[in-house]
């Protein structure tokens, strides 16, 4: 797996080789992409609720804007196994099992204010929610992963018992 590197910072993401292993193992005589819902796609979207919750804090919000929905409300958090589109990214791998994304209805207004314009500074809330929660969500992860994964386990081992 490939380093994540925020503001000229490296994180090293070990033993994943081991715990593909394991994963392989438990999914034995079961669907792969099932188990991979079940427990990393899970574990993805609960780590990246700081991130959210951070990127929806940062986003831009015109309080004289009574009639139309505000950008931040449609801030969301979408964790799934990655499909073609998604591999075309520079931002998946082939290898990627699951990926969990922030993100804000696409629209002119959210480009504009993550990536500026000719005329407008840029004003990023996405990435920067990222950068300063990468701790906390390699945290919540190491720990969901820690019990989703065990009691989707149990839950197979009682199915094979069947």
């Amino acid at each position: 797996m490939a380093d994540y590197i925020p503001n000229n910072r490296t994180i090293k993401l070990e033993g994943f080789a081991e715990f593909e292993e394991q994963l392989k193992a438990m999914a034995q005589g079961f669907r792969a992409d099932t188990l991979a819902r079940r427990t990393l796609a899970l574990a993805a979207r609960d780590a990246m609720q700081p991130v959210e919750a951070a990127a929806k804090a940062m986003a831009a919000y015109d309080e004289n804007n009574t009639d139309k929905i505000h950008m931040r409300d449609t801030i969301r958090i979408d964790s799934r196994i990655p499909n073609e589109r998604d591999k075309k990214s520079n931002f998946v791998n082939e290898t990627d099992a699951v990926i969990a994304v922030v993100s804000v209805k696409r629209s002119a207004v959210s480009l504009a204010n993550e990536f500026g314009t000719a005329k407008m500074p840029a004003r990023p809330f996405l990435r920067p929610a990222l950068d300063s929660n990468v701790d906390a969500v390699l945290g919540i992860l190491k720990t969901r992963l820690a019990t989703v994964i065990p009691e989707y386990a149990l839950k197979l081992s009682r199915r094979r018992k069947k």
